[in-house]
């Protein structure tokens, strides 16, 4: 069971303790002058906090009734830079990015949803 804090707003705050890295691409121009497209880090992008578990049973089913894949779910601080266009690294291993929960527009906590990549 993971650590909780009560908190005085929404209930259970998880302890965020384990470190993921998005990812994402930019673009920029090659030798010859075409586009090219550039994998990093996004900007604060390295080394966050985040709370890291697979997906619950139910959570894996309700994710294939809507033709979703789900394996992992990782929850970090609120930002608005992340997109399903990112990724996820974690333990050297890459997540697609399926979707992102806000938590009704409360910005302190993003929830994304993602699965390994092959």
């Amino acid at each position: 069971m993971p650590k909780t804090i009560t908190g005085s707003r929404r209930g259970k705050f998880r302890m965020k303790d384990k470190k993921i890295t998005i990812w994402g691409a930019t673009y920029g121009r090659d030798e010859w002058g075409n586009q090219v497209e550039i994998p990093g880090p996004i900007p604060g992008g390295e080394n966050i906090w985040a709370y890291v578990r697979h997906a619950s049973g139910s959570e894996y089913y309700g994710a294939a009734g809507v033709q979703q894949k789900v394996e992992m779910i990782f929850e970090i601080n609120w930002r608005d830079d992340i997109t399903p266009k990112n990724w996820i690294v974690y333990k050297g291993k890459e997540y697609n990015i399926t979707r992102i929960d806000d938590y009704e527009g409360y910005k302190d906590t993003l929830r994304i949803y993602a699965y390994a990549r092959e």
